[in-house]
């Protein structure tokens, strides 16, 4: 589902652009803080007895808190699944995921923009697209950005995106008018936000919070204002951006830089 910010125009016509293309994922890269996953394991804790229900969602902190050494879920929303979802038919999960995004468009979770966003993408205005692809659906998403302060700095939203098969459809018409290195994709899961946009040639930036093994990114740091400078330098331009950072192994990348060693 595409929805987009007030008066902007249609995804179609901002990818028809040829600025350079910022894609920003959702959870975990703009949008910050434990509340909605801790909504949706609460919504999944009410569907179990619960002795149970308490045991996961112990088990949940644990890994949410970095107390565990045990690190196969890619993040929070993936542990949820992981620790409930045996427990549970697949309809309950999918209706506890959907109370907790209700809960989110209401205002009711706690959720955080990371340090200086808002004047990051600000200073993108007029030199990059700033386009939001999540497989969040769209309720919560829109209320959600309004409520960080990023609304007005966002040029469109592409909700329920399916991804990482998502962008199989939606790279080429990304890139249509658009050499892979005028687009730079930012996730906090490589599999979802930047497989497919790394195998296409695009620049990518790995926001690695949980230090997990990944796959090549061009940029990678433990938040995003880490990478805010090199994105801006890529946004300048794209073209010495590409020369000077090559898609290299995740081991030989320091500080959010590719090492060139």
């Amino acid at each position: 589902m595409n929805t987009l910010p007030p008066a902007a125009p249609s995804d179609a016509t901002v990818f028809d652009s040829p600025l350079p293309l910022l894609v920003l994922d959702f959870d975990g890269t703009i949008c910050l803080g434990d509340g909605p996953v801790h909504a949706y394991a609460e919504a999944a804790a009410r569907r179990l007895p619960a002795p149970t229900g308490r045991t996961l969602l112990k088990a949940l902190d644990r890994f949410l808190n970095d107390d565990t050494d045990e690190r196969r879920y890619p993040d929070g929303y993936a542990a949820v699944a992981g620790l409930f979802g045996p427990q549970l038919q697949a309809d309950q999960l999918n209706a506890a995921f959907t109370e907790s995004r209700q809960r989110l468009a209401a205002g009711e979770v706690a959720i955080s923009a990371p340090p200086r966003l808002a004047g990051f993408l600000d200073g993108l205005a007029g030199r990059a697209l700033r386009v939001v692809v999540t497989n969040a659906p769209a309720s919560g998403v829109n209320e959600s950005l309004h409520a960080l302060g990023l609304g007005g700095h966002i040029d469109a939203v592409r909700a329920d995106a399916g991804k990482p098969a998502g962008f199989s459809e939606l790279l080429p018409q990304m890139l249509r008018n658009r050499a892979p290195h005028r687009l730079l994709s930012v996730g906090d899961i490589w599999e979802n936000d930047l497989r497919l946009p790394y195998e296409a040639g695009c620049a990518t930036a790995y926001i690695d919070r949980h230090k997990h093994p990944s796959g090549p990114c061009t940029l990678r740091g433990p938040d995003f204002p880490s990478l805010y400078s090199a994105i801006q330098a890529w946004a300048e331009n794209p073209e010495g951006f590409q020369e000077h950072h090559t898609t290299t192994d995740p081991h030989r990348i320091v500080a959010g830089y590719a090492n060139h060693d």
